[in-house]
């Protein structure tokens, strides 16, 4: 009888077998990353274990990662003063999360494009810029990452999905360590930086959550099977992700006025021509992760709006309006409607536009949010410059009348 190593590497044969049939052999190596086909999808199996069970795998991440490194809990404005024992129920950390793991699954689904997945490293570093998080958190965030592996899954997470995983996390890093050289970045930090400051986001103006009832969730107004028709459809929408991502951005440049302007690298282009650009779809597919997390959290409102605060935040200094987002929910039904076909109901139509008014009103509060504050800001600038002005004109009269 064979034993078990014995069974394991027979099985590895039929595998590579087979694989070679349709023309992939798991032990072909890609060049750009260095990892095998084998290797790929043992990263691809352990994160599709873990997106199982998403929110609470992310937030395992960052409370090791506080735990491992407190100065990094300083690079947070918002949970820069809460205990560590109460981040793992607090909101702000669980939305944070979920951002990170949705970024986190770019990455993978990237893994057998090295253009894209570079696209996408290039864009994690810009994120980054003046935010003072350095190589060295880079690194601690993927020990970590390997630590709730071996956590939540124990012996299933085996050595060589740990090492497929540390090779992977490596290119990950070198690759956005290059882009912040190429951006004239900082990659490590000095004893005095160790903490950053960033405008920090108002506290929700919608109710905090209580568990909906049968009929409708108080803050969203959307009934069960709202939330029902809105996750199937999604689903269907999802199947397909790269080339409805590339769509949704083309459809955006052709429905919002002004809105691939806001792009310099697209400005000008005629948007049929961006079909094949690889940059159209990685931030298709950002766009994507986004609308994904909204999917995921929309029994969990705390979560969702304190996310949505998050994208008024990060987008309100580039330059998108609040026309430019309402535009924006346009454009995601259209495509919708397009990629889900027949299926895409008018009720599921209905439930979408009911959700994305939601998601509306929660970025156009925290832009104005963010108006007043900048306007409040410069009241004092406004008074300084009228005083010295004032003092300057006396000063005149005051020596012509001398004269």
């Amino acid at each position: 009888m064979a034993t078990g190593g014995a069974l394991k590497q027979m099985w590895q044969s039929i595998v590579n077998a087979v694989g070679g049939i349709f023309g992939t052999d798991q032990n072909d190596i890609d060049e750009a990353t260095g990892l095998s086909v084998y290797e790929k999808n043992l990263i691809r199996s352990s994160w599709d274990q873990a997106m199982k069970n998403k929110k609470e795998f992310g937030v395992g991440v960052f409370f090791k990662l506080f735990a491992k490194d407190n100065p990094s809990q300083d690079l947070f404005e918002q949970l820069r003063d809460i205990p560590l024992e109460e981040l793992k129920t607090n909101k702000k950390m669980k939305a944070h999360a979920m951002r990170v793991m949705a970024s986190l699954q770019t990455l993978v689904d990237g893994l057998d494009e090295p253009e894209l997945l570079m696209e996408m490293l290039r864009n994690v570093a810009k994120t980054h810029r003046g935010q003072k998080v350095f190589q060295r958190h880079y690194e601690i965030l993927g020990e970590v990452l390997i630590a709730q592996f071996e956590e939540d899954f124990k012996n299933k997470f085996t050595p060589k999905m740990r090492d497929a995983w540390l090779k992977a996390y490596g290119v990950m890093v070198k690759g956005i360590m290059e882009e912040y050289d190429e951006l004239g970045m900082q990659t490590h930090d000095s004893d005095d930086e160790k903490t950053t400051s960033s405008t920090k986001p108002t506290e929700p103006t919608i109710e905090t959550t209580e568990r909906e009832s049968p009929e409708c969730c108080k803050v969203t107004g959307l009934s069960v099977c709202e939330k029902d028709l809105i996750r199937k459809s999604w689903v269907h929408f999802m199947k397909n992700k790269n080339e409805n991502a590339t769509l949704l951005i083309i459809n955006l440049f052709k429905m919002s006025e002004g809105a691939q302007d806001q792009f310099q690298k697209f400005k000008d282009t005629n948007p049929d021509d961006l079909v094949d650009d690889i940059r159209v779809r990685s931030h298709g597919l950002r766009v994507i992760a986004a609308l994904n997390s909204v999917v995921d959290n929309l029994d969990d409102t705390d979560c969702l709006v304190d996310m949505l605060q998050h994208v008024a935040h990060s987008h309100h200094p580039r330059g998108p309006t609040k026309r430019h987002f309402k535009d924006l929910g346009g454009v995601v039904v259209a495509t919708l409607d397009h990629a889900v076909g027949k299926k895409f109901t008018e009720d599921t139509k209905n439930a979408w536009v009911k959700a994305y008014t939601v998601i509306l009103s929660v970025i156009e509060k925290e832009y104005d949010t963010i108006d007043g504050n900048a306007n409040e800001d410069k009241v004092p600038d406004a008074e300084a410059k009228r005083n010295e002005e004032i003092r300057a004109n006396g000063d005149v009269k005051k020596a012509n009348t001398e004269e």
